[in-house]
């Protein structure tokens, strides 16, 4: 009976992610700070040298079939202010025996162009073009009642063009940034009264920022905020605070609203690399089935240097 219920709230989930009711939208990643080429194009090429990462996400691990995240993205300068960027996503949700009922991805080139306006102010507005696929294979779940007309002739797989838009402040120590990172193309022939697009043709926005603060010889503190926006979807709001010891470690907590939270870490390695870690659960509402969310990260940069020296190291 267990096993039963969990099915069903798995299959719950499903249902919420295809309808775009009261549904996560984008992918969702704790470090999005060390992850923002993925939520907004203008980030490319504000580390000012290549930079290449990785993030997997294992959401909700307590529940059979629950959402996995992966990214790559890599981004660098290229000529003058300009820089560009690759960034690949792909997510699922469900389980069956051959496949995941729910799958997403994306893959996009963001170019951006970065201007130092002031001392210690630079902005940047970036583009993003590429390709969105979606696919909803609901007939392939094993249902308690097969033959439900309600799965069956409901498959969608959709390919179309994508774009996003975004803008990013920074400096030494801060960052501020608006974007539309996924606009999807859907053809009006299909999004009109077909629930399995309303995912997909919905654009959410993210704002975002940051702020290092100096708290001793060796240690730093790092307020950060995230807040997402998207229509028919409640705004979602992430809390973050980091404690950085001599530039290299880095412990922190978080909490998101919806009922959410966890600790986080953050480790350079040597100049080249950095690796990440995250724990988060909910405490409601589906606290009892929805537990235990992991997020691994890795991070390689190739060391910024100017006028024979390496340049301060970036927080973000």
């Amino acid at each position: 009976m267990k096993n039963l219920k969990i099915y069903r709230v798995v299959l719950g989930l499903g249902m919420l992610f295809t309808s775009s009711i009261h549904a996560q939208q984008e992918q969702m990643y704790s470090h999005y700070d060390y992850n923002s080429l993925a939520i907004n194009p203008a980030y490319a090429g504000s580390k000012r040298t290549f930079v290449a990462n990785s993030l997997a996400r294992m959401q909700w691990n307590s529940l059979p079939g629950a959402p996995r995240y992966y990214n790559l993205g890599m981004h660098t300068p290229l000529v003058g202010d300009f820089a560009g960027g690759l960034n690949i996503q792909t997510g699922k949700i469900g389980k069956f025996k051959v496949a995941s009922p729910l799958t997403e991805t994306q893959i996009a080139l963001s170019g951006a162009y970065n201007k130092q306006v002031a001392d210690n102010v630079r902005v940047a507005v970036g583009l993003r073009f590429g390709l969105y696929n979606y696919v909803a294979n609901l007939s392939q779940l094993q249902l308690e009642k097969p033959g439900d007309q309600v799965f069956n002739n409901n498959d969608y797989n959709l390919t179309a063009p994508m774009a996003g838009f975004g803008v990013y402040v920074y400096g030494n120590n801060y960052f501020a940034g608006v974007s539309a990172p996924r606009m999807v193309f859907v053809p009006a022939d299909q999004r009109n009264n077909n629930v399995n697009v309303a995912y997909a043709a919905t654009t959410q926005y993210y704002a975002v920022a940051g702020y290092v603060i100096d708290a001793g010889p060796d240690w730093k503190i790092k307020p950060t905020t995230q807040i997402k926006i998207a229509n028919g979807v409640p705004i979602e709001a992430d809390f973050n605070l980091h404690a950085i010891y001599m530039d290299d470690f880095s412990l922190g907590a978080f909490i998101r609203t919806g009922g959410e939270g966890g600790i986080m870490a953050m480790a350079n390695v040597n100049p080249n690399f950095t690796i990440l870690y995250s724990y988060d659960t909910r405490w409601a509402p589906l606290n009892q089935y929805v537990r235990s969310s992991h997020e691994f990260g890795i991070q390689y940069m190739i060391p910024y240097v100017s006028n024979s020296r390496v340049r301060a190291p970036r927080y973000f």
